[in-house]
């Protein structure tokens, strides 16, 4: 796994649609995934049930869409000031917004989505940074629940910053896998980095976005218990 930051470089385009092809991976794996269900098993479902599963299939379709032009429009921007934007933005109501567009894929798993921040959590800064952080480490927690499991996400204001947390009674991790995530270190001969993170370039793009905006990012897991990720905006 090899660590680039975006602090040690510019955002070029072709590093851009690195972060667009990795958050659009998600949507498309799960429409592709869905379809192929639709279409193995059409005969065995019932008609009100296809029509769910299309319904699904539209949701998915038009999330992915806006999701596409939202990150081409603030490559555009990236591109032409060649920093993060700054403007006052409400992260209470933009939690709610990717909680809710991830609310299917966790009810395919039965994962119960908890969220115990509050509605007004006024922020200023990149509200497309925010937004690739949240939606990254939301996607994760996801990846790293069983069937049955909760997802608890909530924000606290501290003197300077919110600290906002997404915590998860997942699979868990060692503090070695913690440490190689979290920390930018890279993995030695026989270290494991659990599934769910991938390559890690997600958390790469996560800890950089978050180090742009003036904040950190860090977690504290064990495995089989779950793991709690923080960071500050």
């Amino acid at each position: 796994m090899v660590h680039l930051s975006f602090l040690q470089m510019k955002l070029t385009t072709n590093k851009i649609l690195s972060i667009i092809a990795h958050d659009l991976k998600d949507p498309l794996t799960s429409i592709s995934g869905i379809s192929d269900i639709l279409i193995t098993n059409w005969k065995d479902f019932p008609e009100e049930e296809k029509l769910d599963i299309l319904n699904d299939i539209r949701d998915t379709s038009d999330g992915a869409l806006k999701l596409l032009t939202e990150l081409l429009d603030w490559s555009r921007k990236i591109n032409a000031i060649m920093e993060p934007e700054r403007k006052p933005f409400n992260a209470g109501r933009k939690i709610r917004l990717q909680m809710a567009a991830v609310s299917r894929k966790a009810s395919w798993k039965k994962i119960t989505l908890q969220n115990e921040s509050p509605e007004e959590i006024p922020l200023e800064g990149d509200v497309n940074m925010f937004n690739a952080v949240f939606r990254n480490l939301l996607t994760n927690a996801i990846k790293s629940c069983h069937e049955g499991s909760t997802i608890t996400v909530s924000a606290v204001k501290g003197d300077e910053k919110w600290e906002f947390c997404i915590a998860d009674s997942g699979v868990g991790m060692t503090s070695r896998q913690v440490q190689i995530l979290f920390s930018g270190e890279s993995p030695a001969p026989g270290d494991e980095v659990p599934e769910n993170y991938g390559n890690g370039f997600g958390l790469i793009l996560c800890r950089d976005f978050i180090q742009l905006s003036g904040g950190r990012l860090w977690a504290e897991s064990q495995k089989g218990s779950g793991t709690r990720v923080h960071f500050t905006f």
